[in-house]
């Protein structure tokens, strides 16, 4: 029973993030352009589906799931975001709205590869298993730091962003950003150093805690695009050169 429920909370997390992804993916580019956060929308959504077709692929045999070449995608979408994706290129691609900066395409093409490259070094086959034969959780201090290092930065800049929402009067859009950006971090921190314990959470497979990131990940990209959204309409409200190239199109 308890199995069933985990399943279908990995289920609804999936698809909260797949459709999330896509959906204000699409949304960044055609409606504002930002193909830097579009891209990374779409990479998170596809990670969501790679995952989703791993595991009803491999349901029951971990040693054939872990050796396919889904794992390993898996691994390298997770280093991607982890690392560059939804950190420095988040803040790159919200500057946008919170600074008027407009990447050119040569800044998004270096932050682009330099997310491949971080997703390769990072996702390589060494820093893959998280759990020794006897069920324990290893820890790769090295990528764990990385993670957590770069998602504490990205927290800052985060709060920054929930704080010019709150003063635009978006107030339930800010309050919406925080919750999702603390709990983000939270996901960080149980990802790698407090994974929940083997009562609570199997950890050959983690369901409970996947189903929560999941949700949460999930979240944070409906609720980044209304922040981006709310501080786009405001600078379009308040800044005339915003309006007079509002009204040229």
């Amino acid at each position: 029973m308890r199995d069933d429920i985990y399943a279908l909370a990995f289920l609804v997390g999936d698809v909260i993030m797949i459709a999330g992804g896509y959906w204000a993916g699409w949304k960044f580019i055609k409606q504002y352009g930002n193909y830097l956060l579009g891209i990374e929308w779409f990479i998170v959504a596809t990670s969501g589906v790679n995952f989703l077709i791993w595991a009803l692929r491999f349901p029951e045999d971990k040693a054939a799931g872990e050796a396919s070449m889904q794992y390993s995608f898996a691994f390298f979408l997770d280093a991607f975001s982890r690392s560059v994706g939804i950190t420095l290129l988040l803040v790159v691609g919200f500057l946008a709205v919170t600074h008027r900066y407009k990447s050119t395409i040569l800044v998004d093409v270096a932050i682009l590869a330099l997310a491949v490259g971080a997703g390769l070094y990072l996702g390589q086959e060494k820093f893959q298993d998280h759990v020794d034969d006897a069920g324990h959780h290893i820890l790769y201090l090295g990528p764990a730091t990385i993670y957590l290092v770069v998602n504490l930065l990205t927290l800052v800049f985060l709060l920054y962003v929930t704080k010019r929402l709150w003063d635009i009067g978006a107030t339930k859009v800010a309050v919406a950003t925080l919750l999702v950006s603390l709990a983000g971090t939270g996901i960080a921190l149980g990802y790698d150093f407090f994974p929940f314990p083997a009562s609570v959470d199997p950890l050959q497979d983690r369901a409970l805690f996947y189903a929560l990131a999941l949700t949460v990940w999930g979240l944070q990209l409906f609720i980044y695009l209304f922040a981006y959204r709310a501080l786009h309409e405001h600078n379009e409200r308040t800044d005339p050169r915003e309006l007079t190239h509002a009204h040229a199109h």
